[in-house]
């Protein structure tokens, strides 16, 4: 038994060409897919959506970036806050999550706000200041100095 143990074992090699190199990335950023929001919770003429992401950790809270960027319907992208004449998308982070809410600046009722896209990225620190030339406010710059591998996101149940 212990002979046929050892001629299985090594009897085995691993065959064939190494595959291709994979994407590169960074760990220490993450972009999500862009993300459709249509459920939006209205409460003291606002109009919010929660979001559970696991990539805001502690770290990232205390001493990271979070952006939010927003798609317009001509497909470009502006970073939050963005204000457009008395209306305002704005979002708040912590540990697990995130929230974006829609609000009018002068008290007057807050239109429903339909459909909106929007994209994150989540910087550690560290990254940031490896790349202190960076905007990270503008969602293209952020992805092209980093070349970012995306990640989704779930809504929060």
């Amino acid at each position: 038994m212990l002979a046929s143990g050892m001629l299985i074992f090594n009897g085995c090699t691993k065959t064939g060409p190494q595959g291709p190199q994979g994407t590169t990335g960074n760990a220490n950023v993450k972009g999500s897919y862009p993300f459709a929001v249509s459920n939006w919770s209205f409460a003291s003429n606002a109009y919010s959506a929660t979001f559970t992401d696991t990539d805001i950790t502690s770290d990232i809270v205390s001493s990271g970036v979070v952006e939010v960027y927003k798609q317009y319907p001509d497909s470009s992208w502006t970073n939050l806050p963005d204000i457009n004449g008395v209306v305002t998308t704005v979002y708040n982070f912590y540990q697990g999550g995130f929230v974006i809410s829609i609000l009018t600046s002068d008290g007057s009722t807050t239109p429903a706000p339909g459909t909106v896209t929007f994209r994150t990225v989540i910087i550690s620190s560290s990254l940031r200041q490896a790349h202190p030339n960076t905007n990270w406010r503008n969602y293209y710059e952020t992805m092209a100095a980093l070349n970012s591998a995306a990640t989704t996101i779930a809504p929060a149940e």
